[in-house]
C-alpha cells in the first residue's frame, strides 16, 4: 500500500515528502530457522563454549555480554541480530581471551574514530565492538580482505573471526594444567622415579588433554 511520508533532508532543516510502497521495495524475510542457523555457525565458531539466549525484545537495547553469557534481545532474526552477534562476541572474547596488548593495539587504533558526541559511543570498548562487528559482517557477506598486518586492530579481529583466538586460548588453559600437573608429580612423588613419574603422565594425559 502506498503512502505518503513526511522527512527532513540530511544535514539541513529542508522537509519534504516522499511517496513509499512497501511492496515494491526489495524486502527479503528470511526464515528463523536458517538465521539461526546461521548465527549458530557464527558463534560456534568464534567463541564456541559462550552460551547465547534469545530473549524478548527490550527498547534501546540489543544485546548484553556479561562475560558468562550472550543474551540478544528479540522477537525475530535476521541480519540486525547477526550484527549484534559480533558486538556481544567481542565483548565476551574482550572480557575472556584477549590479551591486554592486543586489546590496547584495537583501542589506539579506533580512538581516531568518528565523534558520536556521546560519552558512551565514545567510548574504546564499544568503539572496538562496533568494528568488530563491521569487519565480521564484511567477512560474513563474503568480502575478501587481505591478510592482515601483525599489530594492526585487523589482525586482532582476523583471529577472532576465523576462532584462532579461541584455539590459542585453549591452548593456553592446557599448558597451564599440565604445568600445575606437573608441579603437584613432582612434589607429591619425589622419590618415585621416572618410571613412576611417566605412568602418573600417563593416567592423567587424557585428562589434561581433553579439558
Amino acid at each position: 500500500m502506498k503512502e505518503i511520508i513526511q522527512g527532513r533532508r540530511l544535514g539541513s532543516s529542508e522537509r519534504v515528502e516522499f511517496e513509499y510502497d512497501e511492496n515494491s521495495t526489495n524486502i527479503v524475510r528470511k526464515s528463523g530457522s536458517s538465521c539461526e542457523s546461521n548465527l549458530s555457525a557464527h558463534a560456534e565458531r568464534i567463541y564456541p563454549d559462550v552460551p547465547v539466549i534469545i530473549a524478548p525484545a527490550r527498547k534501546r537495547v540489543g544485546g548484553v555480554s556479561d562475560g558468562k553469557e550472550i543474551v540478544l534481545f528479540t522477537d525475530g532474526l535476521g541480519r540486525q541480530q547477526q550484527t549484534s552477534l559480533f558486538h556481544e562476541l567481542w565483548h565476551h572474547a574482550e572480557k575472556r581471551a584477549i590479551s591486554a596488548g592486543d586489546l590496547e593495539t584495537v583501542y589506539k587504533e579506533v580512538s581516531d574514530g568518528d565523534d558520536w558526541s556521546c560519552d558512551y559511543l565514545n567510548e574504546p570498548r564499544e568503539r572496538a565492538a562496533r568494528a568488530f562487528e563491521h569487519y565480521a559482517s564484511a567477512r560474513a557477506s563474503g568480502l575478501q580482505l587481505a591478510t592482515a598486518r601483525r599489530g594492526t586492530a585487523q589482525a586482532v579481529f582476523e583471529r577472532l573471526y576465523e576462532g584462532t583466538e579461541y584455539a590459542a586460548m585453549m591452548k593456553r588453559r592446557r599448558q597451564k594444567r599440565r604445568a600445575a600437573a606437573l608441579s603437584i608429580a613432582v612434589a607429591a612423588f619425589p622419590g618415585v622415579g621416572l618410571a613412576g613419574f611417566v605412568a602418573f603422565m600417563l593416567v592423567m594425559l587424557p585428562h589434561l588433554v581433553t579439558h
